[in-house]
């Protein structure tokens, strides 16, 4: 889809822990774990400005199935204005084109690289990355950076639930400056309650519809929605999202209550003119059963003893 505006659209992904190159140890974040906060990121942000290792295009420096979709993401819009981004837990925010070594750090808490383990860990982590002038000294550290430098752009950050909690406060930061529905977040429900009114969910059910690993669901639904949203406003997105997820199977009917013969013989006597089949139909609709061809016999023997005309067929 074309985006109609001339306004730049920024599409922000999240980094990923999978590199294409090797990690030196000096710089991972587990090589500084036993320091304290501060003086982690001061070291830390020192060793990525002086460090002697190779630098690389960030959209060249990741790998895996997530990155293979999100650097990729922009080609959905076919608008010279789409701009990639990549939230990283340690470079901050950088353009897709950045020169940066390969690191390690991010912010989900159970890997031996996280930058801390609590929220408001991640989330100061995130604030010292935005103050960090960082590898492109002109270019914006933050998404309220991002909204600042063009107010009527358009944001769309696919961000997993470590990365919603640490950029939490400067999303809404951001929000507050762009439109009212010009920011949008797909990932994750409930990753970070203050984020609800900014998200567009991603359910596993959608990976029925979008297909790959439950790892690149995020960027896989926001290629969907990229390509078959109406608009890249909040609602349109949230629309096409909805499309995403399949329906449901039909639930299958509960098997209903069974009588006994001298229970149906009754019901039978006492319709007494109405055919086996209409008759077993009424039945059934009452949330009682019978097999067909063992209700179809006694309906013919009560109609035989009876002396009655009713039919066993209709």
């Amino acid at each position: 889809m074309t985006n109609a505006a001339d306004e730049p659209v920024h599409i922000v992904v999240t980094c990923t822990n999978r590199k294409r190159y090797p990690v030196p140890p000096q710089l991972r974040i587990s090589n500084l774990a036993h320091l304290r906060p501060g003086t982690r990121f001061n070291e830390w942000t020192a060793r990525l400005a002086d460090s002697s290792h190779s630098r690389y295009p960030a959209a060249d420096l990741y790998a895996g199935e997530h990155w293979q979709v999100a650097q990729k993401l922009t080609e959905a819009l076919a608008a010279k204005t789409a701009v990639l981004w990549i939230a990283s837990a340690g470079y901050g925010l950088v353009a897709a084109d950045t020169a940066v070594c390969a690191y390690g750090a991010t912010f989900s808490a159970s890997a031996p690289d996280a930058v801390g383990a609590s929220l408001a860990d991640v989330t100061d982590w995130w604030r010292r990355l935005g103050q960090w002038p960082g590898p492109a000294r002109e270019s914006p550290r933050t998404f309220a950076d991002l909204a600042r430098r063009n107010p009527q752009a358009t944001i769309v950050a696919v961000l997993s639930e470590a990365y919603q909690r640490a950029c939490v406060d400067d999303l809404l930061t951001a929000a507050a400056v762009l439109g009212p529905e010009a920011l949008s977040v797909v990932g994750p429900p409930d990753a970070q309650p203050r984020l609800t009114d900014l998200l567009v969910p991603v359910t596993a059910p959608m990976r029925h519809t979008v297909g790959g690993s439950l790892q690149a669901l995020n960027v896989r639904v926001a290629r969907h929605l990229l390509e078959h949203s109406v608009g890249l406003q909040r609602a349109p997105l949230r629309e096409a999202a909805v499309a995403t997820i399949p329906p449901r199977p039909p639930t299958p009917r509960a098997a209903g209550e069974r009588m006994s013969d001298t229970e149906l013989r009754a019901y039978i006597q006492m319709q007494a003119h109405t055919s086996a089949t209409n008759l077993l139909r009424q039945l059934r609709a009452t949330g009682r059963s019978c097999e067909q061809g063992r209700f179809g016999l006694l309906h013919a023997q009560i109609c035989r003893a009876d002396g009655c005309q009713r039919v066993s067929r209709s």
